[in-house]
């Protein structure tokens, strides 16, 4: 017994563990379902965190990561699927109810922490949207602007379709004369891709005359939301090639847009050429020739589309249109204007510009004009156009302004700003005193010239544009003369130093490409100098600035390292310093020298410190410290600066001015004399005491919160703005209530303060002036407000646009009347308006008798406001459909209240809403809802009608409505066909449904009264997208409401099927019943996209074109073809008289997701089945070309043969975890006594077309094609049946890529062969006919004769992947590889029974004994098949003229590759698991078996004998490359053992990358003492490893060593030339200071994000080498970055000599302290690029290091 018990016991125990898990569900239950609710409620939690910042980073138009939106998802499937646990208990004697709860709870609760481990791993960044980055939005028809032109409409079309065919690759170009609209229809056609989103991505680049590559390349990278750090044009052009062909093989659509082309540009200097498949290319430009060549280099197919002059009515319509006189008003005018027209050529530029000179003016001066035309040709005399409107201009200071315009880009965004600074220090502007003053003269100019179409507007506020037409008349104009300007802003390297002549009078210049600024001319006349762009490689030659005696404005934008003026040298004129986005931190302490310096910018500089110097500038009058992140002021400065007019410190972020008390007390002094102030204090101390606003008028000052930064079109822009989270006390103690009356944008969050009027200034007698100007009013977290407004201030808000009142906990009222008198409160201007979070609002004003009109209210936000029942007010005495007391209904808009431009409203949280609008609504009220253009309705969980009973009135322009979370809507359009009459003169826009939880949805549609058939309800003719999800109740879209409905424009309709199976089936029996339209059969319709042009089609679907079924557990099949008892009416015997009703005939994408009951995709009368003559004509499924078909259990085959005739054009397969399927191609579907009818007498080939067959986790899955022994000679066995290894039917004979994966039980690929039909029939076609042939239509099919079989042949594979298919024993048989003419490559992994990859077939003949060649095959790839004996163990010889590459390994058995000779040309390297080693035998290798010792000779660990075949070993390593997706290596501990070290010798490269497979390695390099073989330990050696010269190591977490060294062991690595490690937190060291000095090859050294970093070099103890002087000869680049405990580089005694280095980077190092103990000298280090930012080198690297850290920088 004793022995029976010890058997017994074990195997009882290993029992248990499941029983007791099984059963712990039944007694646990309670205590699973409590735990899985506080899971939830953690979850929950997680949740709105993750939509919070989701929600910031929409506002701020940052990334969101990708995994965020389906991990949002995920959260609220489970958390629906937990709601389903009854939290009650299912009672103790329930057991199977009480199993059945705590399992679930159980799963759902491990489910939500994988889901809340999840998120903590999802690492968000700061980073922006790339601009290039097609934003989604709602589609829009695409036409073009208003003033456009009919002759150009045809273009514009034609443009547009090229656009969208999205097939190939092309190369567009718009082409046209100069001035004629190319760049204008391009944007406009940029507008139309982004609208319809026909692009993922869109990249705009302007060239311009003189192609700057640099500028151009890095545009292309801004625009894809990355940089370049490359220097040269090469480097640069393999970035965006790289960047570019990421996007392709992300399957992205790119339009690039290269606008205002002059000459031809090379594509592959932007990484396109040749262009990618899909990629657009879209060019404007004059010359047609250049586009056609650009064409040839991409490539690709050419469309040219003119853009010609206008027709001559259009012209004139134009013409007058511009001058503003009617074409009636003076005969003489008429014949003047026409004439002028006809002399334009009809150019629109030109005829825009003369129009605008004539406007107003007497007629001798229209005869002028003509007659200054009808001198030259126009075509020859652009420039004379421009020449007249410049002439015409009045003001000189206009003219001066213009030109001053000629200084920046092409297609530039001039800043006003920017030229008043510039025209201030030029002096252009007469008797200004002020800046102010210079500011106001100058806009006043560039409205002028606005005026006259010189400048035109630009897409950023505050800046305007120059056409480039008038751009080159303004360098033609300046660059003439004794004192030219110089302007050169394209390819810097092309510029001529003759183009700078010592006489020029100013200078700009885009400096990208310049290395060195001419060093031979001095320039006397000189007054401004502008420089752009230009890095730390650019040099002055010395004594820059002398004999620039008249020099008055220097301007550096974005350059590394700018010179500054000093004052020996330069002119004592100079009046104007800009200095914008010069990162490098400079010492500016000379600038105080230029004592009659007036403009000061140090906008958005590296600058850290104001020193005192800078207060020596005594006439300095403005002075700009934007974005210089925290800076110090020296005490002083500001108290000295006597003139200053001007001063702006916005930073934002938090990183403001560090402002002292002496700081704080200077500017309250200095505020007596500003007239501008931008500045923010965030600081508990507030606003300084004694400040001064009075003599402000341009401000923006915020108090405890940052200013927002301007950022995309704002950039440029200002506005007066007050931001102030403060008490009442302090704001008026403040005195900056004074700035009300001119503030524009005003931020209020304020304790202590009852209402607005309370906190302003005492002397405001007339409180409705208080508030003159404000635009952007924002009241937030006011805890003791009351009210907002008083009706005088109300009624004074007239410029008021935009108000925003949110989280106010006791607001009752927006505007308060004390008297209670009748008036109106009329705001004028207001467009937007927001409450949100109002708990105790019950109105807008306190009495009826005041009337609120909103004439111009375009938005309206209604959220969290309970006290309402309504929005609209019921006018009439109709009884509401809620309730019978009127009184109840509480509206927010009385029946007064005028909104007649509304157009978006959206409503959340209104917990009492009932109702919008009145139940019964006539467009007679006073409010005017039929603009409303969207509706959006969230949480209300008591509103029941969403519309009135005739909704039509309210459709007129809405297009868009979403409604979610409302518990008591049971329909969304609940319609009176009473108002019928009504209803038939309306007509909608609506294109968007959107409903998402609405518990009580039953239907969109509802219709009351009669319905007449012939009646066309024209309310939803333009619905394009429906989308319901989660509302359980929900039966069906296609109602008989909708069959009286013109949808003609439907596309997309998605229905979540997830529910209940009752109440599925419940629904369904209520479809059948009500007569309802079903849309297939009793399916459930997830996803529809089409189009559907004919209404009157009995089949409202048959132009649908994707189709998705997702989670619909009642569905057994879904396409039930002509059900054999539904009729007994054969199809094929009407197909002379009509055609026969066809199914879904356009649909080309069929998705089936998580059908758990569906046994049939297709369940067909196979002998009513029509198969057409013609194959071109329209039948069922035929432009079906892609099925996907996920998680589907209960089906066990895909298709039919017979349904494989129906599918032509089926290009693509993918089932995946489908635990049932046995087939994919069966008969199993066909009944015997079935008879099959068609229309064809070929045998059609089944699936043509077929490129891409993905198999994947089908463990059931036996055989793609079917096929078992024949055994009768009955016609219909031979259709179910076939030879092993034979079919008549065949899937994949014609596939192009084939995955299969996790298939155990399939036993074969590929059949061996394919039936040949034996008898021709009327077509010649060899057949034997099956049926009864008495149709006198349709013969019978036809079935091939098993006595006829031809060999397989795989014509188009070009790439199989096979993995882990456990009985799989070989792929090919020999009779198929003369067939795989376009195999490029073949993977075959972890098949256990695998012998050889092609069996050789039984019987030989001359051709078994042939070479075999494998013409394009370039990648092979045999891993872990432990049972492989060779490729193919036949006679043949082998010839692989292009493979490249070859990975073996975990293949034990292999003996040989191939017994006969393999001759692979292009084969350098064989790859293992460890890595690609250098060919010696190449394929032709002949081993006995290798045992586990012979592998343990060459592998050290048993890790490694997986990873290295044997005959390939350390000795002939050439490269190391681990990676995570292949991550077998990294599961060592050690990757080059000790007693291989000496065996390195070709060893070249070695990476290695963790990233998300946990490493277990520990040490690269193992060095132990004594156990070198060939090593003498009783001195020093070395152990070279020649060839090494590129080492990566990235996330190892068990990293400690890269390489050891102890005092008789040294490693030396002569040339190495790049080290880079990332995220190796164990790692303390990289080099020792053994082997250090081995390293004289290095280039460059990048060290990031290593926790335990503590030196790069470490000092070995007791080391015989003692350092004296390290020389780095080629060190260009050293990057440490997130190294936090870092001390240095080497702490050691010894000096270093770095004279190549260039290149420093110190970031996030903050407890470095030195170096080096030694010296080090850097003699080419001018620039070191800190955690403060970019900063100069003027000493050593230790002294540098020391002296930022006295300073109290951190690195």
């Amino acid at each position: 017994m004793e022995f029976v018990s010890a058997i017994i016991s074990p195997f009882v125990e290993s029992l248990m563990g499941p029983v007791k898990k099984q059963l712990g569900y039944i007694f646990s239950s309670t205590k699973h379902v409590r735990n899985m609710n506080t899971k939830m409620k953690q979850l929950d939690d997680t949740s709105r965190d993750v939509k919070k910042h989701m929600e910031t980073n929409n506002i701020n138009n940052l990334e969101i990561p990708a995994r965020v939106t389906g991990w949002l998802e995920e959260v609220d499937k489970i958390k629906e699927d937990a709601q389903r646990i009854s939290s009650s208990g299912a009672g103790c004697f329930n057991l199977k109810m009480r199993y059945r709860e705590g399992r679930k709870a159980f799963k759902t609760m491990e489910e939500m922490g994988s889901l809340i481990e999840e998120n903590s791993k999802i690492v968000w960044t700061n980073a922006q949207k790339p601009l290039g980055k097609v934003n989604s939005q709602n589609a829009s028809t695409c036409a073009l602007s208003d003033n456009h032109f009919k002759s150009r409409e045809k273009s514009f079309k034609d443009a547009v379709e090229f656009l969208q065919q999205d097939d190939t690759s092309q190369v567009i170009a718009l082409c046209g004369m100069g001035g004629v609209g190319k760049t204008t229809m391009m944007e406009q056609l940029k507008k139309t891709a982004e609208d319809k989103k026909m692009f993922d991505w869109i990249v705009k680049v302007v060239i311009g005359q003189k192609i700057n590559m640099y500028s151009v390349q890095q545009t292309i990278a801004e625009y894809m939301g990355s940089s370049l750090t490359e220097t040269s044009v090469e480097a640069r052009a393999d970035r965006l090639r790289i960047r570019f062909g990421k996007m392709f093989e992300g399957r992205k659509k790119v339009l690039v847009i290269l606008d205002d082309l002059w000459e031809m540009i090379e594509l592959k200097d932007i990484g396109l050429s040749p262009l990618p498949q899909g990629f657009k290319l879209l060019l404007t430009s004059r010359y047609q020739n250049i586009c056609t060549q650009m064409a040839v280099e991409a490539k690709s197919a050419f469309r040219v589309v003119r853009v010609d002059v206008m027709e001559e009515d259009e012209a004139r319509d134009f013409f007058w249109q511009n001058t503003g006189v009617s074409k009636q008003y003076d005969q003489e005018l008429n014949q003047i204007g026409s004439n002028i027209v006809k002399r334009c050529g009809f150019l629109p530029l030109a005829i825009k510009l003369i129009a605008s000179t004539l406007q107003f003016q007497e007629v001798f001066v229209w005869r002028n004009t003509l007659h200054r035309l009808k001198k030259n040709n126009l075509d020859k005399n652009v420039q004379e156009i421009v020449e007249i409107s410049y002439t015409y201009l009045k003001e000189e200071e206009e003219k001066r302004i213009f030109l001053l315009c000629g200084l920046f880009p092409d297609d530039f965004d001039i800043p006003v700003e920017e030229l008043t600074r510039y025209a201030w220090g030029l002096q252009l502007l007469d008797d200004v005193c002020t800046v102010g003053d210079a500011r106001d003269r100058t806009k006043t100019c560039v409205q002028n010239l606005r005026n006259a179409n010189l400048l035109m507007d630009s897409d950023y506020i505050g800046c305007v544009k120059m056409h480039d037409l008038v751009l080159a008349f303004v360098l033609g104009k300046v660059s003439k003369g004794d004192n030219p300007w110089v302007i050169n802003h394209g390819d810097i390297s092309k510029w001529s130093r003759a183009e700078v002549r010592e006489s020029c009078k100013r200078i700009s210049i885009t400096c990208t490409g310049m290395h060195e600024f001419p060093n031979d001319s001095k320039y006397p006349n000189l007054s401004l100098l502008r420089l752009m762009d230009g890095d730390k490689s650019l040099k002055f030659p010395q004594g820059f600035y002398q004999r620039m005696e008249n020099l008055e404005v220097v301007a550096y934008e974005k350059m590394q390292y700018p010179l500054l003026p000093r004052p020996l040298h330069c002119s004592i004129k100079l009046r104007t310093l800009i200095l914008h986005q010069c990162l490098l931190m400079f010492d500016c302490s000379v600038i105080g020298e230029l004592l009659n310096l007036e403009v000061l910018s140090f906008a958005h500089c590296g600058i850290r410190k104001l020193p005192p110097t800078i207060g020596n500038l005594k006439k300095l009058k403005l002075l700009d410290l934007t974005g210089c992140v925290n800076l110090r002021i020296d005490d002083g400065v500001l108290k000295n600066l006597v003139e200053l007019e001007e001063l702006y410190m916005r930073v934002v972020d938090k990183k403001a001015i560090r402002f002292s008390n002496s700081n704080r007390a200077e500017l309250a002094e200095l505020s007596r004399q500003l007239s501008a102030l931008e500045v923010e204090f965030f600081d508990d101390n507030g606003i300084p005491e004694n400040m001064m606003f009075k003599k402000l008028e341009r401000f923006r000052i915020s108090v405890r919160c940052s200013l927002q930064g301007n950022t995309g079109k704002n950039t440029h822009s200002f506005e007066n703005t007050l931001l102030l989270v403060t008490n009442k006390d302090e704001l008026l103690e403040s005195r900056m209530n004074e700035l009300f009356e001119k503030t524009e944008v005003l931020y209020l969050e304020v304790d202590g303060m009852n209402d607005i009027e309370q906190v302003l200034v005492e002397s405001v007698h007339l409180p409705r002036h208080a508030f003159n100007n404000l635009r952007d009013l924002n009241v937030f977290k006011c805890e003791n407000l009351r009210y907002l407004f008083t009706v005088p201030i109300a009624s004074g808000l007239m410029k008021l646009e935009c108000l925003r009142v949110s989280q106010c906990p006791v607001l009752e009222l927006l505007a308060h009347s004390e008297s209670g008198g009748a008036g109106a409160i009329r705001f004028q201007k207001l467009k937007f308006l927001s409450l949100k979070s109002l708990p105790k609002l019950i109105g807008l004003c306190n009495t009826a008798n005041i009337v609120i009109e909103l004439p111009q209210l375009v938005e309206l936000i209604l959220d969290g406001l309970p006290n309402f029942t309504s929005i609209y007010h019921e006018k009439t005495s109709a009884t509401s459909s809620m309730s019978n007391d009127i009184s109840a209904i509480q509206p927010f808009f009385n029946k007064e209240m005028l909104i007649p431009k509304l157009e978006i409203l959206k409503i959340f949280r209104m917990d009492k809403l009932k109702e919008i609008w009145p139940y019964q609504f006539s467009s007679s009220d006073e409010v005017n809802p039929c603009m409303l253009r969207e509706i959006k309705v969230m949480k209300c969980d008591n509103l029941m009608n969403l519309f009135p009973t005739n909704p039509m009135t309210l459709l007129g322009r809405l297009e868009e409505l979403d409604v979610t979370y409302c518990e008591s809507i049971e329909v969304l359009f609940d319609i009176d066909m009473n108002c019928v009459g009504e209803i038939e003169e309306y007509s909608s826009n609506l294109r968007h449904i959107w409903v998402y939880s609405l518990g009580k949805l039953r239907e969109l549609w509802s219709v009351k009264g009669e319905i007449s058939s012939d009646i066309l309800i024209r309310s939803f003719q333009a619905v394009e997208r429906i989308e319901i999800q989660l509302c359980e109740r929900f039966v069906n879209v296609f109602t008989p409401t909708l069959t009286n409905s013109d949808v003609r424009t439907l596309m997309n309709v998605s229905i979540d099927g997830r529910r209940s199976c009752e109440e599925s089936r419940r629904n369904i029996e209520l479809v059948e019943k009500s007569q309802e339209i079903n849309v297939i059969s009793k399916a459930e319709i997830s996803e529809v996209c089409g189009n559907i042009p004919d209404v009157e089609s009995s089949t409202h679907l048959n132009h649908l074109e994707y189709l998705s079924v997702n989670y619909c557990k009642d569905v057994e099949v879904v396409f039930e073809i002509e059900s054999s008892s539904s009729s007994n009416t054969d199809f094929t015997t009407t197909l002379h008289n009509h055609q026969p009703p066809l199914l879904l005939p356009h649909l080309k994408s069929l998705d089936l997701i998580h059908m758990e009951r569906m046994s049939d995709v297709w369940k067909c009368n196979w002998k009513k089945l029509v198969i057409p003559q013609n194959q071109s004509q329209s039948y069922s499924f035929h432009n079906l070309t892609t099925i996907r078909m996920r998680e589907c259990h209960s089906i066990n085959y895909l298709f039919s043969p017979l349904m494989g005739q129906l599918l032509p054009n089926l290009k693509e397969v993918f089932i995946i975890e489908c635990f049932g399927i046995e087939e994919v191609v069966s008969s199993r579907g066909i009944d015997e006594n079935d008879e099959m009818g068609t229309c064809t007498h070929t045998n059609t080939i089944s699936f043509p077309l077929l490129e891409t067959l993905h198999l994947n986790f089908l463990p059931c899955l036996q055989s793609i094609d079917g096929g078992t022994t024949i055994t009768t000679t009955s016609i219909h066995d031979q259709i179910k049946h076939s030879q092993v290894g034979v079919t008549s039917w065949f899937l994949s004979q014609y596939s192009k890529e084939i995955f299969i994966s996790d298939c155990h039980a399939l036993s074969r690929v590929f059949p061996s062969y394919v039936f040949e039909s034996n008898e021709i029939n009327n077509n010649g076609v060899d057949s034997t006919n099956v049926g009864d042939g008495s149709d006198d239509i349709c013969t019978t099919i036809t079935i091939p004769r098993s006595a006829n079989m031809t060999l397989l042949e795989l014509p188009n594979l070009t790439m199989l992947t096979i993995k882990k298919c456990e009985v799989l024993e070989y792929i090919f048989t020999s009779s198929t590889l003369e067939s795989l003419k376009q195999l490029k490559g073949l993977t075959v992994a972890e098949c256990k029974a695998m012998q050889v990859i092609v069996k050789e077939e039984g019987v030989h003949t001359e051709k078994s004994k042939s070479i075999i060649v494998f013409p394009r095959l370039k990648s092979l790839k045999l891993v872990d098949l432990p049972y492989l004996k060779g490729f193919f163990l036949g006679t043949n010889e082998f010839t692989w003229p292009v493979l490249e590459k070859v990975k073996i390994y975990g293949c034990p058995q292999m003996t040989n590759f191939t017994s006969g000779h393999s001759k692979a040309s292009k084969l350098n390297y064989i790859h293992t698991g460890l890595g690609k080693h250098s060919l010696e035998c190449g394929l032709n290798f002949h081993l006995t078996n290798a045992t586990y010792e012979t592998q343990l000779s060459i592998c050290p660990t048993a890790d490694m004998i997986k990873l290295l075949q044997f005959c390939w070993s350390f000795s002939n390593l050439v490269e190391v490359e681990a990676h995570e997706y292949d991550g077998k290596l990294l599961k060592s501990r050690t990757i080059f053992p000790c007693n291989e070290l000496l065996n390195l010798k070709n060893l070249e490269k070695l990476c290695i990358v963790g990233r998300y497979t946990q490493s277990a390695c520990e040490e690269l390099f193992e060095v132990q003492e004594g156990t070198y073989d060939d090593v003498n330990i009783e001195t020093q050696s070395v152990i070279a490893f020649p060839k090494l010269k590129e080492v990566t190591l990235d996330t190892l977490f068990e990293l400690t060593h890269m390489w050891k060294s102890n005092r008789w062991i040294v490693l030396n690595f002569p040339n190495l030339t790049k080290v880079s490690i990332n995220n190796c937190p164990l790692l303390g060291h990289v080099f020792t200071s053994c082997m250090v000095g081995s390293l004289l090859q290095l280039q460059e050294l990048q060290i990031r994000d290593c926790e335990g970093m503590d030196v790069i070099v470490k000092q070995v103890e007791d080391s015989e080498t003692r350092l004296t002087e390290v020389v780095f000869p080629f060190l260009k680049s050293i990057t440490l970055h997130e190294l936090p405990n870092l001390r240095g580089f080497f702490l050691g005694n010894g000096d270093f000599l770095w004279p190549s280095l260039d290149t420093m980077r110190i970031k996030s190092c903050p407890e470095i302290v030195v170096f080096t103990n030694g010296q080090s000298n850097t003699p080419e280090l001018k620039v070191i690029d800190t955690t403060f930012g970019l900063c100069h080198v003027t000493e050593d690297l230790n002294s540098f290091i020391k002296t930022k850290r006295q300073e109290g920088w951190e690195f």
